[in-house]
């Protein structure tokens, strides 16, 4: 981890300054814990957990989107419309 919100901190200063470090991550920052040089924890906020959530299934949706649209491409088909969707979705509720 070496982004720009990112900072790297030892276990005794974790401890020392754990306020502060939560006071940092409130406003974004992501602090990685380390022990030895190696990491063994991070502190991040519950919001930008949430947001790379959001952005990882946003993702997953234009991937799913984008292959969609090349087998359409490739079996020479045309998008429905939103009234041909519409119109599908009442025929199915006769049935």
């Amino acid at each position: 981890m070496h982004d720009n919100n990112v900072i790297s901190v030892g276990t005794f200063e974790a401890k020392t300054h754990f306020s502060e470090l939560l006071r940092k991550v409130e406003g974004g920052t992501i602090v990685e814990i380390t022990k030895n040089g190696k990491s063994i924890a991070t502190l991040e906020s519950t919001n930008s957990r949430r947001l790379s959530e959001a952005e990882k299934a946003h993702q997953r949706i234009q991937n799913r989107n984008r292959r969609i649209r090349q087998e359409q491409a490739m079996l020479g088909a045309t998008p429905l419309t939103l009234s041909e969707i519409q119109e599908l979705m009442q025929d199915g509720r006769k049935y």
